[in-house]
Parts: C-alpha cells; sequence; structure tokens
C-alpha cells in the first residue's frame, strides 16, 4: 500500500467526518471569541478568566455539535463514556490556553494578543481531539463502520470519476 493509497482511504472513512468536525470547530472558535471580548472587554475580566469563562461556554454547543452532528449519536449521553472525556479534553485545551494567555498578556496589553494566543492554542490540539473524540469517545464500533461506510459509498463513484473510469450503466 503506498502513501497516497492510504491518504485515499483515510479521506473517505474520514472526509465527510472532518469537515464537519471543522466546521464544528469554526463555530466553536466563533463563540468562544465572542465570550471572549464580552468578558475582557466589556465585563472587565482579567485575560485569563476572561479565557475560562470563554473557553467553558462554547464547550458546551461545541460537545452537543460534535456528538449529534459529526459522529451522529443521539439518545442518552454517557456521562463516563462521552461527558467527562469531552470535558477532560476541553479542560487540557483551557489549561493551555489559559497559561498561555496569561503569560501573553504580561508582555501585550491588546484583545488582538489575547484572542490569537487562545486560537494558537487550541489550534495545536485541534488533530489529537479529532482522534481521541473518533477512535475513543465517540466510536462504538457499529455507528462508526455506518457512517465510514456511507462516506465510502458517498465516494466511491467520485473517486471512480477522477480516476477516468466510465459510471456503470
Amino acid at each position: 500500500m503506498t502513501i497516497l493509497s492510504r491518504v485515499r482511504d483515510l479521506q473517505r472513512a474520514h472526509g465527510l467526518r472532518v469537515f464537519k468536525y471543522a466546521g464544528v470547530s469554526v463555530v466553536g472558535v466563533l463563540v468562544t471569541q465572542v465570550l471572549l471580548v464580552i468578558c475582557y472587554q466589556l465585563i472587565g475580566l482579567t485575560p485569563a478568566w476572561s479565557n475560562f469563562a470563554a473557553v467553558s461556554g462554547a464547550s458546551i454547543p461545541a460537545y452537543l455539535l460534535n456528538r449529534r452532528w459529526v459522529w451522529k449519536k443521539s439518545g442518552r449521553h454517557s456521562m463516563h463514556r462521552e461527558v467527562l472525556p469531552f470535558w477532560g479534553i476541553s479542560l487540557l485545551g483551557l489549561v493551555i490556553s489559559t497559561i498561555a494567555v496569561g503569560w501573553v498578556s504580561r508582555y501585550w496589553d491588546s484583545q488582538l494578543a489575547v484572542s490569537g494566543t487562545n486560537i494558537a492554542s487550541f489550534g495545536s490540539l485541534w488533530i489529537a481531539k479529532y482522534l481521541f473524540l473518533d477512535a475513543i469517545m465517540f466510536s462504538d464500533g457499529e455507528a462508526s463502520t455506518a457512517a465510514e461506510a456511507e462516506v465510502l459509498g458517498e465516494s466511491d463513484s467520485s473517486v471512480d470519476g477522477l480516476s477516468g473510469s466510465t459510471p456503470r450503466g
């Protein structure tokens, strides 16, 4: 198996899910940044407390959107398998970003510096968080296999079209 074929296999299995995860991440960044500006500029909290409030508030829609839209989970939430691990990884991002924001704010008293540091901190964890959510948290075998089969089924015709083969009549 060549590297290119492995990349194609990964794209087929995760392509749609990765784009949805990226979309949820954009929503999360926007919510976080709005809350960060409100807490830091309007309310007057310190950069570290503003970051804490913003990340905490944005984690709720991020969890719900990831669970329902990206990984197609419905029904009861598992406290041990879903909620606590999600909050754990969010807490890790919160700790890293709060330390970074606190450090940066010592040198630059700027909303742009605080927001940029927050985004860079979470960006550094983005891939690791996706792999964690996909492999451990939202994987139940059956749902992941069904989602991957759905993506593979949708991708097969487009891959055939790109490879130059003629579609079956």
